[in-house]
């Protein structure tokens, strides 16, 4: 390993969560699961829909990011609004629903997410489902999500894939092959 290589990397180690440290206290703790502290940063006037970070997600997406369920239903009971969208448009909902987290996805859902809401090129929670994220912390794009998938159709009957057609033959040809029962969750829902 060559001296720049292990400096850099003696960096990264030494830092460890050196991003965390820019985010408000709120997302900080929506992120940890911190429950009681959510609830307690809200009463003394933290705002749950205050977008931060890199990508300006709110408190709720910094939740789903973390798979902190317990934190995404104290923001939602803090008033989080389940449709605000982060600085790419995307919602809470599109998050969890790529992350392939059936149970954010139920939860969100049961409190009032909406599954039509859509990018600008038309993209939305199932197109999300079906072809996963490309996150560095967690990397869906190759599994199959079928039990956001199922959620997702279960909850909201008529939600059709959004997304252009070179986006729906990316689909056609990647996911109906590799994902069993695929078809079946999803065939019918092409536009």
């Amino acid at each position: 390993m060559g001296m720049r290589t292990g400096v850099l990397l003696a960096l990264i180690f030494a830092c460890g969560g050196c991003g965390d440290r820019t985010l408000p206290p709120l997302a900080s703790a929506s992120r940890a699961g911190r429950t009681d502290e959510i609830r307690k940063l809200v009463a003394s006037g933290a705002d749950p829909n205050e977008r931060s970070g890199v990508n300006g997600w709110t408190p709720l997406m910094h939740a789903i990011h973390k798979h902190q369920i317990g934190s995404a239903g104290a923001l939602l009971d803090a008033g989080a609004d389940v449709n605000a969208r982060g600085r790419d448009g995307s919602t809470a909902l599109m998050m969890a629903a790529g992350y392939g987290y059936e149970d954010m996805v139920a939860l969100l859902l049961a409190r009032g997410a909406d599954a039509h809401l859509q990018l600008s090129d038309g993209e939305n929670a199932l197109t999300y489902a079906v072809l996963g994220v490309n996150d560095i912390d967690r990397f869906t794009a190759v599994d199959c999500q079928g039990g956001a998938i199922r959620a997702l159709v279960d909850h909201v009957p008529d939600l059709k894939l959004g997304g252009s057609k070179r986006m729906m033959r990316q689909i056609a040809a990647t996911k109906l092959k590799t994902c069993a029962g695929f078809a079946q969750l999803v065939g019918s829902r092409f536009p």
